[in-house]
């Protein structure tokens, strides 16, 4: 998907590259039954009406990114998104600049729902 999500539209060679560029170096059938697999579950869709066939992601990889999240914050850490990040603050995962772009981030939040009331 995340190919995909860098080609927008695309074929299966177009796709293939994109993955190349990536480092995962498949043939071109892995990369068509790949794709086959995801339009089977509804991830992507294929424009059959030309040669060769077109895939496009039916949802935008922010969508897909946020929804994981959530169903991972509320598997792992039963729901509490704040112990995530506490987690990740004490663990010293965060580099300084990564802490820093948070607080603007919370600071931008905390200035629009001021303004929502």
């Amino acid at each position: 998907m995340k190919a995909l999500w860098e080609v927008g539209t695309g074929t299966v060679a177009e796709v293939r590259t994109a993955l190349g560029k990536r480092g995962q170096d498949l043939a071109y059938t892995t990369v068509m039954t790949l794709l086959g697999r995801l339009a089977a579950k509804r991830a992507v869709v294929v424009d059959r009406t030309r040669e060769p066939f077109v895939y496009r992601p039916v949802h935008r990889r922010e969508s897909v990114l946020r929804d994981r999240l959530r169903e991972f914050v509320r598997e792992v850490f039963d729901g509490q998104a704040e112990s995530l990040v506490l987690n990740l603050v004490e663990d010293e995962s965060l580099s300084r600049a990564e802490l820093r772009a948070i607080e603007r981030r919370i600071a931008e939040a905390e200035r629009a729902a001021k303004d929502r009331k």
